[in-house]
């Protein structure tokens, strides 16, 4: 139990208002009546073949439970009772169609959920990109959307202390065939009804509201795609707030003014998603790109920020609780309870170091990251990147601001920053903040320094033209530096 009050423990007295418990999607953290609890083996009947260490692995989750189950203990309302013993909200976020396990090639049937396994007819069974995408539950079977209504009505009945329940509908986004979201967003509507029936109905028998929230693609045409007609369902009065958000690999430029307006509710607020994900190869986010990414999400108008996947393992296990620096000094990439003592508003993140990014562009589950990158430069014209700046640097002026590039290949190229030229390249730069990571063969980095009075607050226009051959642009970043990291932030 000690481990599991100090993880709450670790976020109280912090900005943080309200503790999510994820409750899993078709494998749970408590004994229920629709599956088994990850990593039952079912007395030795089930394993992962030869593989004796992932058999072990996954077990040793199965025996953490039974050893709190011993002692009269159910993980997630342990951990929300604590969160609301430190004043924080309390809610039970369910996934809506989780995927990491849906995989009949691993030969590990310990991790397939019951329902999905035995029934591989209710599978999209299409070329749906993403991981085990076309293994998804198709939600077009009323059988499928029956059994996650059980499940979540389970959840609502169980944890009487929450205040909220939250649909997590990003992991993983997919509820149909490709192409066939739209037309089946009303069924998915329906759901949703019955969903907040439940909740409404348990509020009244409580005597207290219950939050109803989701988590949902960045802009209202895929949420559309994806059968989710989050329009339609403001109208109907069906969720108390919105989060936006992608699926995993994270996007430090999310267009949350765009949602906002597409969504034409002023009613509703609009919370926006900071993962634990990164570049690819995976690069998790240093210090300076969360504080970079809460002044944007701010900045464009957001009511909030939801921090999906934030953990501290290895601040607390790896490290000891220590900050860990990567070399030069200036940067920190581990995740560590300092920063949501600042995160959450725009005047704790005043005059901190921060670096601003644009997606890198990727597309997942077939939804692309709405970003200029990659950008193609010519020869021929100027091809131009917009990356959006929280900060007013006329009331509080950076010491000094670098931009960041990253390029296909070396090549020589003309560089401009809101109409006015950039030649002071400051390569050691590179390395003293970390940005050769995860470079890829042929790749190239630099760094330049700007004039503070080239930059503003709002969009920025980087403008690039190549002296010869053409080239991809892949990475932009700005870094304002406001002062020393030991005082003024780690990047």
């Amino acid at each position: 139990m000690h481990d599991v009050n100090a993880y709450v423990d670790m976020v109280s007295h912090s900005q943080v208002t309200t503790y999510m418990m994820c409750t899993g999607s078709d494998f749970f953290y408590y004994r229920s009546k629709h599956g088994r609890i990850l990593g039952d083996d079912l007395d030795g009947k089930l394993d992962c073949g030869n593989d004796t260490a992932a058999t072990h692995h996954y077990k040793s989750f199965y025996l953490n439970h039974l050893n709190l189950e011993k002692d009269g203990t159910d993980l997630i309302e342990a951990s929300l009772k604590r969160a609301k013993m430190h004043g924080m909200e309390a809610f039970i976020t369910y996934r809506m169609n989780d995927l990491h396990f849906n995989d009949t090639t691993t030969n590990c049937p310990i991790t397939y959920p019951e329902f999905w396994y035995t029934h591989p007819e209710f599978w999209t069974n299409d070329d749906t990109p993403g991981l085990n995408g076309s293994r998804a539950l198709d939600f077009a079977h009323p059988e499928v959307r029956d059994h996650k209504l059980a499940i979540i009505t389970e959840q609502l009945e169980r944890y009487e202390m929450i205040d909220g329940l939250d649909l997590d509908f990003m992991r993983f986004i997919v509820y149909f065939k490709q192409g066939e979201g739209k037309k089946n967003a009303f069924l998915m509507t329906e759901l949703m009804k019955e969903v907040k029936a439940k909740v409404d109905e348990l509020s009244e028998k409580r005597g207290k509201k219950i939050l109803l929230s989701v988590r949902v693609p960045l802009t209202v045409r895929d949420c559309l795609d994806k059968g989710l007609d989050i329009q339609e369902w403001i109208r109907l009065g069906l969720v108390d707030f919105i989060t936006i958000g992608v699926h995993w690999r994270g996007n430090p430029s999310l267009p949350v003014a765009q949602f906002i307006k597409e969504l034409g509710s002023t009613t509703v607020p609009v919370y926006a998603t900071i993962d634990d994900g990164g570049y690819k190869p995976r690069e998790t986010f240093s210090h300076g790109m969360f504080r970079g990414m809460a002044s944007h999400i701010l900045s464009q108008g957001a009511d909030g920020i939801y921090l999906f996947n934030h953990y501290y393992g290895a601040f607390n296990s790896t490290y000891q609780g220590l900050l860990h620096l990567e070399e030069g000094g200036q940067v920190c990439r581990v995740i560590s309870p300092h920063l949501i003592q600042e995160l959450g508003s725009p005047e704790t993140l005043a005059y901190r170091n921060k670096i601003y990014c644009l997606s890198d562009g990727v597309t997942e589950y077939g939804i692309k990251h709405i970003s200029s990158l990659p950008l193609e430069v010519r020869s021929d014209d100027f091809s131009k990147a917009e990356i959006f700046i929280g900060d007013d640097p006329g009331k509080t002026v950076p010491e000094e601001v670098i931009l960041f590039v990253r390029s296909s290949k070396q090549a020589s190229f003309t560089l401009k920053v809101n109409g006015r030229d950039i030649t002071h390249s400051a390569p050691d730069y590179v390395s003293l903040y970390d940005k050769g990571r995860g470079l890829m063969e042929g790749e190239c980095q630099y760094a330049f320094v700007l004039p503070v009075e080239s930059i503003q607050q709002g969009y920025n226009t980087v403008a690039f033209h190549a002296a010869d051959s053409s080239l991809l642009v892949k990475r932009v970043e700005i870094a304002l530096k406001y002062g020393d990291v030991k005082t003024h932030g780690y990047f």
